[in-house]
């Protein structure tokens, strides 16, 4: 087939697509491929069905692979989603055990507490105001 009927092809497929005769541009090659009407030209095109309906298949086959990863994915996903559903719970538990934790840690310093002030400071022993007369203690001038 000679260079310059595909060139005529290839301008009169871009014309009908142009104008609107043609939608894609292959039925505007099949078109021109008919107006010219050469075996050649029919060689081309039946070469081109070929190769298209081979990148179908290959279309087909890439499709499967991303829907199969896309399915890893999502059990992917769903595994995530349980785990964190699990720690939830989990920390859910520890909240609802912590204040139980928490109560005889308060009753312990409570006592602890308790235990100070029955004890007596060294210093300050156990006498009270009606013990030690305020004369005593402080000087008051002449005596």
């Amino acid at each position: 087939m000679d260079v310059e009927k595909l060139k005529k092809m290839n301008e009169l497929s871009k014309e009908l697509k142009k104008h609107g005769m043609a939608e894609s541009t292959k039925e505007a090659f099949e078109k021109a491929g008919k107006m010219v009407r050469d075996e050649a030209v029919g060689d081309v095109i039946s070469k081109s069905t070929q190769k298209a309906e081979a990148s179908d298949s290959f279309d087909k086959h890439y499709q499967i692979m991303l829907e199969r990863q896309n399915r890893q994915l999502a059990n992917e996903i769903i595994a995530l989603k349980e785990a964190v559903a699990a720690i939830k719970e989990e920390i859910d538990k520890l909240k609802q055990a912590k204040p139980i934790q928490q109560q005889p840690k308060q009753e312990k310093q409570a006592t602890f507490a308790k235990k100070e002030e029955q004890k007596q400071h060294p210093k300050q022993g156990s006498f009270t105001s009606e013990d030690v007369a305020v004369d005593k203690v402080f000087y008051f001038g002449k005596k």
